[in-house]
């Protein structure tokens, strides 16, 4: 448990500066900075116009309050040392806007000196003036004069505690030290620290018996010091042992409010660890996913290839199979054997035919001497006409030969466009498949994208859901 501890102290006239001095630190107060005292944070507000600081406002207390009146009140509380110094002022700020508010003059600063067990000591003096601000215009010397409660504007500033009995006063105190422990443990709460601040009596909270009191002469001589240093290791001891207890035992009332807040933790880091679980299975969910679908599309390459080489050996296998397409495939050799030794008959006559011609000419020439000779009485040794019918049948078995490689190669075209006509069907089919592959692949890809916007949708669900708890848990520290 932290130290809880708020009292309440009154200034008379002439006390209010130099208090503001001591407290601040300033003038001859500032020395105690230099030996190991920090000044963690400090403050004022609600002064007068006139006030250009908070000692200005204190020394004219001093000069213009009367004589038996009280220039401030100050409450001197004690700060968790589980704070550090931005929580620490975060909590005096907002104790000052809810006790204060804007109902007095106040200055208050923040000390952390050395204690005896060489850790800090952190706590706040919060000076305040009694005198309400009421929103009247009033100079320094007006401010500190006696209230009038038929003219206010004519008076001076009224004083909030004129006229408490003490009995009242006690049962405000009492009330005050209550609403800085409720203050106190929501800070607590939200720095997330187990310890926490009770104002209430030993015999109410049951720590044992109390600290005993020391003068300084007896805390500086003999065992004094030593043995409440042992007293206090001894209480933190006992302290510790009964909050590891405390879950095994039947709560009283002043536990009930931990273990509530205990159990609501307990539950918020459940659920937490159950998200953060839930987010990493979908994480590795989607880096799995992730890598099946490069490994795919890097795959595609190689698959277009194989089905493409597997349309072709099926192409082939067909083509191979298909009586028909054989049937035209020997016909077309036949036919194409067929034209070629018509070609090459046709070139034989062609030959020929250039031979005959040359040996026609030269027939004609040897007609001219024979018809000298036979007109001299000598016979001739072959007969012009028989060389020219040799030769017109030589160009008439030409003609034929060109005629019938003709038809033959029209024949070998028709059977060319049919074997076409099958090979395109055949790659018509092929094609379709293919198409279809690529549908299933396609449709894969569809598939895959609408599972990855599911998962997205289900963690942008579970970011919302892990935020709304979040929310829930800081409301319920609040509380």
């Amino acid at each position: 448990m932290a130290i809880g501890r708020l009292s309440m102290k009154v200034g008379g006239k002439g006390k209010a500066c130099a208090h503001s001095n001591y407290i601040e630190r300033q003038g001859k107060y500032a020395h105690r900075l230099e030996t190991g005292e920090r000044l963690v944070a400090t403050g004022s507000g609600n002064m007068p116009e006139w006030a250009q600081s908070s000692s200005q406002f204190w020394k004219a207390a001093d000069e213009h309050e009367r004589a038996n009146g009280t220039t401030y009140r100050e409450m001197e509380i004690a700060l968790p040392r589980e704070l550090d110094d931005k929580q620490k002022e975060k909590l005096v700020r907002e104790w000052v806007k809810q006790e204060i508010g804007q109902k007095h003059a106040y200055t208050w600063a923040i000390h952390s000196p050395k204690a005896s067990d060489g850790g800090e000591q952190p706590h706040v003096h919060l000076m305040f003036s009694e005198r309400v601000m009421d929103g009247h215009e009033r100079g320094p010397e007006q401010f500190f004069k006696r209230y009038n409660s038929k003219t206010p504007e004519k008076g001076g500033a009224k004083k909030a505690n004129t006229g408490k009995h003490p009995l009242e006063r006690k049962e405000e105190l009492k009330d005050l030290r209550h609403r800085w422990e409720v203050m106190c443990n929501r800070h607590l709460r939200a720095a997330e620290c187990r310890e926490r601040v009770s104002l209430k009596p030993n015999n109410e909270i049951r720590q044992g018996e109390p600290e005993p009191k020391m003068l300084p002469s007896e805390w500086q001589r003999g065992t004094g010091k030593a043995d409440i240093i042992a007293f206090r290791e001894a209480r933190k001891e006992q302290v510790e042992a009964r909050h590891d207890v405390r879950l095994s035992v039947r709560p009283t009332e002043h536990m009930e409010a931990e273990l509530i807040h205990l159990a609501y933790r307990k539950q918020a880091d459940q659920r937490q660890a159950q998200a953060a679980a839930a987010a990493a299975r979908q994480a590795e969910a989607d880096r799995r996913a992730a890598e099946e679908r490069q490994a795919l599309i890097a795959k595609l390459p190689a698959m277009e290839k194989a089905v493409i080489a597997e349309i072709e050996d099926e192409t082939n296998r067909r083509l191979d199979t298909d009586f028909e397409y054989q049937a035209l495939w020997k016909e077309r050799e036949q036919h194409e054997k067929a034209r070629q030794e018509a070609e090459a008959n046709a070139d034989k006559a062609e030959r020929d035919e250039a031979a005959t011609a040359q040996e026609a000419q030269d027939l004609a020439k040897k007609h001219t001497i024979q018809t000298r000779l036979h007109r001299s009485g000598f016979k001739t040794f072959m007969p012009l006409a028989e060389a020219e019918q040799f030769r017109d049948d030589c160009k008439t078995y030409k003609e034929a030969e060109r005629t019938r490689q003709t038809s033959l190669a029209e024949k070998v075209q028709q059977i060319d466009r049919k074997l076409k006509e099958i090979r395109q069907r055949i790659l018509d089919k092929a094609r379709k498949e293919l198409d279809d592959l690529y549908k299933k692949l396609t449709s894969i890809r569809e598939a895959m994208k609408v599972v990855k916007e599911a998962h997205m949708a289900q963690g942008k669900a579970q970011k919302k859901a892990s935020q709304e708890d979040q929310a829930v848990r800081k409301r319920g520290r609040g509380r």
